[in-house]
């Protein structure tokens, strides 16, 4: 093998394993989007705060609703 074949092959590796992770992070991001969506659809948010978007911004410090960020972030992607 050649060093060239190795590089190759090194890059296709590590291709296949950013790739994977990558598949793995859409996953988990579904996930995000849908629990968000329960507690907000829910008002599961409403013994501690008064409207979603300051739970969202005092609990997991975000400024803005995080499902909506998670879909343009997929759709940027695709």
């Amino acid at each position: 093998m050649n060093p060239h074949s190795i590089s190759n092959f090194s890059d296709s590796l590590l291709l296949e394993q950013c790739e994977a992770i990558i598949e793995e992070g859409f996953k988990t991001l579904e996930k995000v989007e849908r629990a968000f969506a329960i507690i907000e659809q829910m008002g599961l948010y409403r013994s501690s705060f008064s409207n979603f978007e300051s739970y969202s911004q005092k609990r997991w410090k975000r400024d803005m609703n995080l499902p909506h960020l998670c879909q343009s972030q997929m759709e940027n992607l695709t």
